[in-house]
């Protein structure tokens, strides 16, 4: 009986931390469907569909604080859903003065930039209060301009500016924070996508969709806000224009920049300021994600349902992985720590793949809504950024 009673006691101790262990453990996929107007909760570990939240019309990409505030974009609505990553519960619905285009969080956590589809305002929201702190005007726009107004707000560093693609005016905006405030422009004379930092800090990465009738890499000195190089993208037969992001090797000598208008990935040399080599890719090359190893560059597209897998070392492609039938993935994709698996979406399919990183092959898939286009991850207690 002491022996059985001992035994108890023991199990009863050794279950407590397992079970809090396992909760702060669970890894989620917080996926937004645009068609069906929700965020499916999806267990990466079992596969299965663990809860749906509701959020306003078309929500499109995420914003994720390090404490756990997720911000959807409601593409459809003049509004933001706010998510509890801790609870994963809905917290609010967040008014907005037109309809959002993309969102940036601080690199602090406390403010999150807001650009719009349809106005030429930036928004700045403060996260601990979920209330719109100010509206900085960029300009007016004409009765006659067809397209999306701004893209990506990028965040400095130190906080201090935010740095906004205006596509009426063809410029990148530089907003100061604390007075809300213009307080710059850079003429690119055409439409940014994305700004990526390099690693020193002392330029930035400009990927436009369009410039000069073509499409372009502007590297730009943040201190002066002037444009030192341009370096058009050279465009093989058939592709478009259409520059979306990039991203840099690990060691920082080589900048990969995806042209979504065609199927290759081009490679700067960031020393000489000069394009190296280009990638053949599946169609629409959108998010080329490094792995945590530094080894392998994983390639999302746009029209069609295959990841490009780059070897990062020898600049080559090693293989097309098919992760669906469709011509659509998401804009999203991650890496889990420590680089075993990648996750991506096969939009049309409505399924989240989960690729063996060693295998290089997709080990299981599993349901999500109709056009899902972003997730976010919460990985035990912590809630780490997706491409």
């Amino acid at each position: 009986m002491r022996i059985s009673k001992l035994l108890g006691a023991t199990l009863i101790a050794l279950s407590a931390p397992l079970a809090v262990a396992a909760g702060q453990g669970e890894r989620l996929a917080l996926v937004a469907s645009e068609a069906e107007n929700i965020v499916a909760v999806i267990d990466l570990e079992t596969g299965q569909r663990v809860k749906t939240l509701s959020t306003g019309k078309t929500p499109h990409a995420m914003a994720i604080t390090p404490s756990g505030r997720i911000y959807v974009n409601n593409r459809g609505t003049k509004d933001l859903t706010v998510i509890d990553g801790k609870t994963l519960e809905v917290a609010k619905q967040v008014a907005l003065p037109a309809t959002s285009f993309q969102l940036a969080v601080s690199l602090d956590g406390k403010t999150l930039a807001v650009a719009y589809k349809d106005a030429l305002k930036l928004s700045l929201l403060d996260t601990a209060s979920d209330t719109i702190t100010k509206t900085v005007e960029i300009g007016n726009v004409p009765a006659d301009f067809k397209g999306v107004t701004m893209k990506h707000p990028y965040w400095t560093p130190d906080g201090k500016h935010i740095y906004v693609a205006d596509a009426v005016n063809r410029v990148i905006v530089k907003v100061d924070a604390a007075q809300g405030k213009v307080a710059g422009t850079i003429d690119i004379k055409g439409v940014n996508h994305y700004l990526h930092p390099s690693a020193d800090g002392k330029l930035l990465y400009a990927v436009n969709e369009k410039s000069g009738g073509g499409t372009s890499l502007a590297l730009i000195d943040p201190t002066t806000a002037t444009i030192i190089k341009d370096l058009p993208v050279s465009l093989a037969e058939g592709e478009k224009p259409l520059g979306h992001h990039g991203t840099f090797t690990q060691d920082g000598r080589f900048f990969l920049v995806c042209n979504e208008g065609g199927s290759r990935v081009h490679v700067l040399d960031v020393q000489k300021q000069e394009w190296v080599k280009t990638i053949p890719t599946g169609n629409g090359p959108g998010h080329a994600t490094l792995s945590p190893d530094g080894k392998h560059f994983f390639v999302v597209h746009h029209n069609d349902g295959v990841i490009t897998v780059i070897d990062a070392g020898k600049m080559e492609a090693v293989k097309n992985i098919s992760i669906g039938a469709g011509t659509k993935q998401a804009h999203s994709a991650w890496f889990s720590p420590d680089g075993r698996y990648y996750y991506a979406v096969a939009s049309e399919d409505k399924l989240l793949a989960k690729i063996d990183v060693a295998k290089l092959d997709v080990v299981a898939t599993m349901p999500v809504g109709a056009a899902s286009m972003f997730f976010a991850i919460k990985d035990g207690g912590k809630f780490p950024p997706t491409e």
